[in-house]
C-alpha cells in the first residue's frame, strides 16, 4: 500500500537527491523547500511520514516538530528528523521536540533508505476516512497558514510557561500547605472551579492525611465538604486503604466565596475531575476539581499540562516525604528508631498528663536470642526480628507506636490505653509468635518472647519512670520463666 512522505530540506541539491532516494521505496514523495511551505502542505496532504531537515531559515526542524506534535490532530504523524551533525545535544532535543526517529545525513544512500523502510514497516499509517476528515476540519477552520502557526506557537508558549511556573513550585515541598496555596492560585489563573482538592501522601503512615481543599465563588454546607472529602478518597483508594478512615480529613486553606451562591448539595456540581497519582505502585497523591457547570474539564489541555507537572512535583514532595521517614526508621525491621521513640514517649506523656488520658508502655524481648545467634548465625536472627517486628506492627492499632528500643527489644507506645487493656493485644502477639514456626533451612525453629506493661497512673512522673516500670516488669516475665506478660504493679517497686 502506497504511504504518503512529505520531505522537507530548504538545499535545492539536498532535497531532489533525498527525493530520488526515497522514491526507491514506491511511495508518493511531497516535498517542500522550507519549514513554512513544509506546514501548509502538512495540512493540506497529511502524511503518513514526515522527513525534514533540522537546520532551515525561518522555522528550525525542533521547532517544526515541536509544532506539529502540539496540535491534537497533527501529533499523530511520526517525523524523522535529519541533520549532518552527530552530536548528542541534537539527538536530545530531536526527542525532546517529539520526533520519532532521529537520522544522520550520510553518502550511504542505501543505509538512509533501509532506515527509513524500517520506520515505516512498524508504523501504521492513517486511513483514508481519517485524511479526508482531518484535512475538511482544517477547511471549515477558514485560517490561513499565518494564523495556524501563530495559534501552535501560542499553544508552545502557553504549555512552556505553565511548566516553568510550576518548576518553580519546588521549592515549597517543605510545607504541605503552602505549596497547596500556591498550585490553587496557579490553578485557578489557568482553570475555572468552584472547588478544587489536592492531596499529598505522606511516607509516614503515622501522619494524618489531609484533603487540602480551596472553594471559589460559591458557598459550601458541611455536608458538602464531607461528601467531597468521601468522593475523592473513595476514587483514589481501596476500602482496604480506607480502613481507618480516622486518618483522612479535610482542610478548607482559602475560601474565596460568593454568600449569594450556597451549594447545599453534592450534587450540584455537574463537572468533576479526579486524578489520582501514582509512584512506585503506591498513591502519593491526587487532584480533584469540581464546578457547578457542565462540561468544564473534559478534552482540556490545560488539564492535562498540569496533571504531568503534577506528577513530578508529587514525586519531589514524595521524596522529600520517605527522607524525612528514614531518618526516624530502623533500617532491619522497619519499625521506628530509639530517637523517634524518646520524642514520642515525651510527647504521648505530657499529653497523658495534660489530657488524664490513659497511656501505657509494652516493652518485649526476645527469648535467648544470643543461642538464636550462636547457633543459627546472625542472619537467621536478623531474620527472626524482623518477622517478629512485622507481626507485632500488624498486630496492633494505627494509633500505636512500634520502636526497636535496642538490640532484640521492642518497645510499644499505647496512648489512650490501658494496662488491661494493652494486656489483650500483647497475649495475643506473645502467643502468636509462640505458635510461628520460624523456618531456617529445612529445619522449624521455635521463638518467645516475654513482655513487661506500664501504664500511666498517680505516680507516675516522668517518662523515664514510665519506661522503668516496663523494664522492671520484663525482667520479672523473663524471671518466672519467660515467654510471658507482667503488668507492673506496686509489688515490682522496690
Amino acid at each position: 500500500m502506497k504511504k504518503k512522505i512529505l520531505l522537507i530540506e530548504d538545499s535545492p541539491i539536498q532535497l531532489k537527491s533525498i527525493e530520488l532516494t526515497l522514491s526507491k521505496l514506491g511511495h508518493d514523495i511531497i516535498t517542500a523547500p522550507n519549514a513554512i511551505e513544509g506546514i501548509e502542505k502538512a495540512y493540506q496532504v497529511v502524511p503518513d511520514l514526515i522527513i525534514s531537515d533540522i537546520i532551515m531559515p525561518e522555522i528550525n526542524g525542533y521547532q517544526l516538530c515541536r509544532l506539529l506534535k502540539n496540535d491534537d490532530v497533527m501529533q499523530k504523524i511520526p517525523i524523522i528528523l535529519l541533520t549532518q551533525l552527530n552530536e548528542k545535544l541534537d539527538s536530545f532535543w530531536a526527542i525532546k521536540a517529539g520526533a520519532d526517529l532521529f537520522i544522520t545525513k550520510s553518502e550511504k544512500h542505501d543505509e538512509f533508505l533501509s532506515q527509513v523502510r524500517a520506520f515505516l514497516e512498524k508504523t501504521g499509517c492513517i486511513t483514508e476516512e481519517e485524511r479526508h476528515q482531518i484535512i475538511n476540519e482544517k477547511k471549515s477552520e477558514n485560517k490561513n497558514l499565518q494564523t495556524r502557526i501563530n495559534n501552535l506557537l501560542d499553544q508552545s508558549l502557553i504549555e512552556s510557561t505553565i511548566i516553568n511556573e510550576f518548576r518553580n513550585l519546588s521549592e515549597f515541598i517543605y510545607s504541605t500547605r503552602i505549596l497547596s496555596k500556591e498550585l490553587f492560585s496557579l490553578a485557578f489563573s489557568l482553570i475555572d472551579f468552584n472547588a478544587a482538592a489536592i492531596f499529598f501522601n505522606e511516607r509516614d503512615d503515622k501522619k494524618k492525611k489531609f484533603l487540602q481543599l480551596s472553594v471559589q465563588n460559591v458557598s459550601l454546607e458541611d455536608r458538602v465538604l464531607i461528601e467531597l472529602k468521601n468522593d475523592f478518597f473513595s476514587s483514589v483508594f481501596s476500602e482496604k486503604d480506607m480502613e481507618e478512615e480516622s486518618f483522612y480529613d479535610i482542610e478548607v486553606l482559602e475560601i474565596m466565596s460568593n454568600s449569594e451562591n450556597t451549594i447545599n448539595s453534592f450534587s450540584e456540581f455537574s463537572s468533576k475531575a479526579i486524578i489520582p497519582i501514582n509512584y512506585a505502585n503506591k498513591i502519593i497523591g491526587g487532584l480533584a476539581l469540581y464546578n457547578t457547570k457542565p462540561e468544564r474539564f473534559r478534552n482540556n489541555k490545560v488539564i492535562d499540562i498540569i496533571t504531568k507537572e503534577l506528577k513530578i512535583l508529587m514525586r519531589i514532595k514524595w521524596l522529600y516525604s520517605e527522607t524525612k521517614y528514614l531518618a526516624i526508621i530502623d533500617g532491619l525491621t522497619g519499625l521506628y528508631n530509639r530517637r523517634f521513640f524518646q520524642q514520642t514517649l515525651e510527647r504521648e506523656f505530657a499529653r497523658s498528663k495534660r489530657h488524664k488520658t490513659e497511656l501505657s508502655l509494652a516493652l518485649f524481648d526476645i527469648d535467648h536470642f544470643k543461642h538464636i545467634n550462636d547457633q543459627y548465625g546472625h542472619q537467621f536472627g536478623d531474620k527472626v526480628l524482623a518477622e517478629i517486628s512485622k507481626i507485632i506492627k500488624s498486630s496492633l492499632r494505627k494509633t500505636d507506636y512500634v520502636t526497636r528500643y535496642g538490640g532484640e527489644e521492642i518497645i510499644v507506645v499505647l496512648p489512650d490505653t490501658s494496662t488491661e487493656q494493652a494486656l489483650i493485644p500483647i497475649e495475643r502477639i506473645r502467643k502468636k509468635i509462640e505458635n510461628k514456626d520460624f523456618e531456617y533451612r529445612d529445619k522449624k525453629v521455635k521463638v518467645t518472647i516475654s513482655c513487661g506493661i506500664s501504664d500511666v497512673c498517680g505516680d507516675v512522673n516522668s517518662p523515664e519512670e514510665l519506661l522503668l516500670r516496663a523494664d522492671k516488669s520484663l525482667y520479672e516475665s523473663k524471671r518466672a520463666g519467660r515467654n510471658k506478660t507482667t503488668c507492673f504493679s506496686s509489688c515490682l517497686k522496690d
